[in-house]
């Protein structure tokens, strides 16, 4: 036995097919067993079918730096391939988008065996790990797995039936799903790229448009309270255009000053003849303020002198009569007098009414004057809230057009971006298979491997650790002396009624 492993490559090989040979019930017994149980467990699987599709995912304006909103544009390279479709892949097999796809089919269409009730042995399982539970005081063992959630069973079961591979060379992305039915398996793939899409899309949507217009829409209530501000203030200070004003203002101002210069001209030069017309009137006036008192104080000293001519001083008719001429021609002189000095009375009177009137327009032009300059004041005082409030305006007017501008720009890119096809592109649509996967066929062909390496096993064992020999040879060898003759096995040798002894 020992020495059959030194023999000769042909020997050798005879030497195990005679092992075989002498093992070949139990080997036989052990093919049948596992074949049996090989097609018992292929016969009990249910047929399964496997629909495919795959994506191209190519390296899109998406994976590269975008600027924000009126900030420039700077090429800061693309992202690298690897991580665009590790990312890719990871989105695909993201929790949310495999939970929105079973709430779309319905866990009673993809898994309805999950909404039947438990049978005994689930229910005696559960019943085990709540009393566990209770007992090790550990609340997820208590809660039994009937009580869960559908969709969270079927997410379990449908990450295990979904296949998400990634072709880092070709940059593509293999997807497969596993079910039942064929047409479920297809139309799983279908809404789960759909979903997939509309998922990506928002993930990677970059909508800054309503975010500007917010913005234009602040600036623009500003500007407009700014402008409101600006035509109030200019309404209540009646200021339509401050340089305007001012200068409304300042000619007024210079017309005043002429007007008051002639008018203090006027009022010294009828000043300075008021006192001369005083003085011609003292001297006519023999020193009498007033023209009229003078006259009748004379009219009244030449009436008593007439009488006194004619009742005190009668004397001869021709001396009186004299005397009377005499008196008449002072008469005549004083009559004289007193109507130059009428006249001159009626002069000063004008010259003191003209110099009055000088004098009041002087005044009203110097308090106008003053108003003028108090006016002046107040607008040199609102000059500088007047240009705060048109530098404000100016400056909120300037942002309002630079943020139309930048929304104008964000919308334009914003709408190509909309209507740009998307930078992954479905290469093999998802269609219900054909044919079901060769599990069954598998299994078996699985029995029939271990069923010839169990054959195999139990041939070599049989031939190393077996307690007879099967050839001389291998007896000679090991012994080391010849062998003269053999006994063939036969039935009879087998059975325990016939002995063998010597004759």
């Amino acid at each position: 036995m020992s020495g059959s492993t030194t023999l000769p490559p042909g020997i050798m090989l005879r030497d195990l097919m005679l092992s075989f040979h002498h093992s070949r019930r139990l080997i036989y017994l052990l093919v049948a067993c596992v074949m049996v149980g090989s097609v018992a467990i292929a016969l009990q699987i249910e047929p399964s079918y496997q629909a495919k599709s795959s994506l191209l995912v190519l390296m899109g304006t998406e994976h590269t730096y975008r600027p924000a909103a009126g900030e420039q544009f700077m090429n800061s390279g693309g992202a690298d391939k690897e991580i665009v479709l590790r990312t890719e892949a990871d989105i695909l097999s993201s929790d949310d988008l495999h939970r929105a796809v079973i709430k779309q089919v319905g866990v009673d269409k993809l898994y309805p065996k999950m909404l039947e009730p438990p049978g005994e042995f689930t229910q005696l399982v559960d019943e085990g790990k709540a009393y566990v539970g209770e007992l090790l005081g550990m609340p997820h063992l208590a809660k039994g797995a009937g009580d869960a959630d559908p969709i969270s069973r079927a997410l379990v079961k449908f990450n295990a039936n979904l296949g998400v591979g990634v072709d880092r060379k070709s940059s593509v992305i293999g997807l497969s799903f596993t079910h039942t039915d064929p047409k479920i398996a297809a139309e799983v793939l279908r809404i789960l790229e759909d979903q997939y899409f509309a998922l990506r899309t928002k993930l990677f949507n970059d909508v800054q448009a309503p975010i500007v217009l917010r913005q234009q829409q602040e600036v623009g209530a500003q500007l407009a309270a700014a402008d409101d501000a600006l035509a109030k203030f200019k309404q209540e200070h009646d200021i339509s255009s401050y340089t305007e004003r001012r200068a409304i203002v300042m000619k007024q101002q210079g017309e005043l000053e002429t007007e008051l210069t002639k008018l203090e001209s006027r009022a010294a030069e009828q000043q300075a003849r008021v006192a001369e017309l005083d003085k011609q009137l003292a001297v006519a006036t023999g020193g009498r303020a007033d023209a009229a008192a003078a006259l009748q104080a004379m009219v009244n000293a030449y009436q008593k002198r007439q009488q006194d001519a004619t009742t005190t001083y009668r004397g001869s008719p021709a001396y009186d009569e004299a005397r009377n001429q005499a008196m008449a021609r002072q008469t005549d002189v004083a009559s004289l007098k007193a109507k130059h000095a009428f006249e001159i009375q009626t002069e000063r009177n004008k010259a003191d009414s003209d110099l009055r009137a000088a004098v009041a327009g002087r005044d009203a032009v110097r308090t106008q004057l003053a108003a003028l300059k108090q006016q002046i004041d107040r607008l040199d005082g609102e000059e500088t809230t007047l240009h705060q409030l048109e530098r404000n305006r100016t400056v909120l007017e300037d942002n309002y057009k630079s943020v139309s501008k930048i929304l104008g720009d964000r919308t334009v890119i914003e709408n190509v971006e909309a209507s740009r096809e998307s930078s992954v592109r479905v290469i093999e649509p998802p269609r219900p298979p054909a044919m079901p996967r060769p599990l069954r066929r598998l299994i078996v062909i699985g029995g029939a491997l271990l069923s010839v390496i169990l054959a195999v096993g139990v041939t070599l064992m049989s031939h190393f650790f077996r307690s007879i020999y099967l050839r001389p040879e291998a007896l000679e060898l090991d012994t080391g002396l010849p062998v003269l003759a053999s006994v063939p096995e036969t039935r009879a040798l087998a059975r325990s009624a016939i002995l063998i002894g010597p004759n």
